[in-house]
């Protein structure tokens, strides 16, 4: 599989896992800082096991670069209205992007954690990929976007 092949299959993986959070949340009118911050750490975790199910045939670089592009997408499309209890309301439009690139800074260094964690605790085995790749393109839900989607709930407040 080629690099642009293999990053549109994961790149529309991270789409059917927006749109599934889009529909999961759509009564959330505002996210809290923390909320958006556990839901990134999630995603994160989603993100790099999908990346390392699907791209290997990818460089270290291309699959970060790749990461953090998925990641700041979902951040633009889910986190539309942050709540910044300590900012007026009338403010908050204005440093929202100051928060974003804040917390992308520290998804990137999260990034680079997991993926480690990942490696020494065997998370990238290769019986997972035989299961990811099974649901992918099929009427079945891929299980790691099904897992991000429950735990999701546990998190967003209702």
């Amino acid at each position: 599989m080629s690099d642009e092949s293999t990053k549109e299959l994961i790149r529309r993986e991270v789409e059917n896992l927006i749109a599934e959070t889009k529909k999961a949340v759509s009564d959330v009118k505002r996210f809290a800082v923390s909320e958006v911050w556990k839901i990134l750490q999630l995603l994160t975790a989603v993100v790099i096991r999908l990346i390392e199910n699907f791209g290997k045939d990818l460089s270290s670089p291309e699959k970060k670069k790749l990461a953090l592009e998925l990641i700041g997408g979902f951040y633009d499309q889910i986190f539309i209205r942050v709540d910044l209890p300590w900012v007026p309301s009338v403010l908050e439009p204005i440093i929202h992007s100051h928060v974003k690139s804040f917390l992308m800074i520290l998804v990137s260094s999260g990034i680079d954690a997991m993926v480690a964690t990942f490696r020494q605790i065997g998370v990238f085995q290769p019986k997972e990929k035989e299961v990811v790749e099974a649901a992918v393109g099929m009427a079945e839900k891929n299980p790691i976007v099904e897992n991000f989607l429950k735990d999701l709930k546990t998190i967003v407040r209702k």
